[in-house]
Parts: structure tokens; C-alpha cells; sequence
């Protein structure tokens, strides 16, 4: 099996205390894997994890300069 590394994820956990996954997937986008926490028991066609993709917040370089007049 071939196999590219897209990222690392780190487990972290949301308000409700459920554990979640999330990574930088590139300089512009966050990938996080979330538990379906609404799936039924023995629902087998319902999926037992979600992916979403997420904008990166854009980083501050510094204060903002005045333009010249």
C-alpha cells in the first residue's frame, strides 16, 4: 500500500468533554476528526467519525502601519 503523510494530529478534548482530533493540514487550513455523537448503536451505515477542514486564522506580523501621505 502506498501512503502519503498529509499531517500529525493532537487529541483535545470540546466543552462537553468529547475527544477530538485536530491538526494544521497546510498554511492554510486545519483538519479536525470528530466522533459522530450522534450515531445510534447497531446503525452500522452511519459513519463513526466526521472530517472537517477549517480556515486558518491569519497570523498578526506586528501593528498595523499608517500609510504615508
Amino acid at each position: 500500500m502506498d501512503a502519503m503523510r498529509l499531517t500529525g494530529l493532537w487529541k483535545n478534548k470540546d466543552k462537553k468533554g468529547n475527544t477530538f482530533l485536530s491538526g494544521s493540514l497546510n498554511a492554510i487550513a486545519n483538519l479536525m476528526v470528530m466522533p459522530n455523537t450522534f450515531k445510534k448503536e447497531g446503525d452500522d451505515k452511519a459513519p463513526d467519525y466526521f472530517v472537517y477542514i477549517s480556515q486558518r486564522e491569519a497570523k498578526k506580523e506586528g501593528p498595523e502601519k499608517e500609510a504615508d501621505l
